[in-house]
């Protein structure tokens, strides 16, 4: 069972890539057509549920021995309409769990196998952010309506001003000529009208600006509404990620250590660090691609680099997505455990198992990565005309 304040807590203030609210989806979009054309998932007591990514609890790790810190966890409401109350909650892989959620779920394991698929594909990413999950889905050969993926009222909140500073250039371009005065109110409008799961009619002189179409326009704003979110999220991150590898260093380990545990506690400090840098590194680089691009484009008038790059984005996204998975999770994860003001000392046992576990967070396929995204960056330099 769910706790009841951590469960309303989740539906009020829970971070996009931490949370998938399938219930409020229902309460707004249930009556679309397209809720029931195209599902998220297929039962519709699953597809009511709430997900979350979920760090394991010291009193749940034995339900993973080969060492997993963080699963996918479905809640399943009491009561919908009133989340006080709490949930039940089955975690994705857990031993026993397919028979745990058909059961949750009021059904069989057998009418459940297209879901479980789709439950498999979502636990394998490090995060539930709506940009990534769409494009593993579409590389997997799997699709939900569009309302599925918009980013939760908390981020949205605490995004706007972000957001509004973004694009308050090329709204000036747009809805009054370059050089020209632009509303502060309707900068803020427009940037709701962004974020939102779809775009209205209030955009239209930035399709126009863009030169983009029908269902071309709604993909390039959601590139472009997802490469303002991940760049919001890593500006969040960044600070955080450079305290993190600070602190590394002063954390005072309390307890008995072997010679074997402080030569493992060294080592790993030193590549958990490393690890950091390249990971901040590889997401600066994929966010820079998006900058080059929009100034050109608010800089230049050049909409058609930014109207390739708004229709390539998603080939970035499973890239920049697990980076930012990884990045957030580090930060968050670090400054919970660690509070601001409080004593930074852990546990032998606990600080290796720490460090590990960042250490095989951090890992990737490094050098294929990086060359996807050098590749990337020389197709966008020829498009905007700064390659030789």
């Amino acid at each position: 069972m769910t706790g009841t304040r951590s469960l309303e807590a989740l539906a009020e203030s829970a971070s996009t890539s931490r949370v998938m609210n399938l219930n409020t989806v229902f309460e707004r979009y249930g009556s679309e057509p397209d809720y029931t054309a195209i599902p998220f998932f297929i039962d519709p007591t699953l597809n009511r549920a709430i997900l979350i990514k979920h760090r394991l609890r010291a009193d749940e790790r034995y339900l993973f021995p080969l060492g997993r810190a963080v699963v996918t966890k479905v809640i399943f409401p009491f009561e919908r309409s009133d989340l006080k109350l709490g949930g039940q909650s089955v975690i994705v892989e857990q031993p026993g769990y397919r028979q745990a959620l058909a059961e949750a779920a009021g059904t069989t394991e057998g009418a459940l196998e297209a879901d479980f698929l789709r439950l498999g594909i979502l636990d394998q990413l490090p995060s539930l952010d709506p940009f990534l999950v769409r494009e593993q889905l579409r590389r997997n050969g799997m699709n939900a309506a569009d309302f599925y993926f918009s980013i939760t009222e908390a981020d949205t909140r605490r995004m706007l001003g972000f957001a509004s500073s973004e694009i308050s250039d090329l709204i000036r371009l747009a809805f009054t000529g370059a050089g020209g005065a632009v509303n502060p109110d309707l900068v803020r409008k427009l940037a709701e009208a962004l974020l939102s799961t779809m775009a209205d009619t209030r955009l239209e002189p930035l399709r126009l600006t863009l030169g983009l179409q029908g269902d071309q326009f709604r993909e390039g704003v959601f590139s472009w509404k997802g490469f303002l979110y991940y760049k919001w999220q890593f500006s969040e991150a960044a600070s955080r990620l450079t305290a993190v590898r600070s602190q590394l260093e002063t954390v005072r380990v309390i307890g008995k250590s072997t010679s074997e545990e402080r030569k493992q506690i060294i080592e790993l400090k030193a590549s958990v660090k490393s690890k950091i840098g390249d990971c901040a590194r590889g997401c600066a680089q994929v966010l820079s691609l998006y900058d080059a691009a929009f100034r050109d484009l608010v800089d230049r008038g050049n909409a058609a680099a930014f109207r390739k790059f708004l229709l390539d984005a998603p080939l970035l996204f499973i890239e920049l997505g697990h980076r930012m998975g990884v990045v957030s999770h580090i930060a968050s994860y670090w400054t919970f455990r660690f509070k601001p003001g409080g004593p930074l000392q852990a546990e032998v046992g606990e600080f290796i198992d720490m460090l590990n576990e960042f250490d095989l967070s951090l890992a990737s396929d490094g050098q294929s990565g990086a060359l996807a995204i050098m590749r990337k960056r020389e197709e966008m330099m020829r498009a905007v005309g700064m390659a030789d």
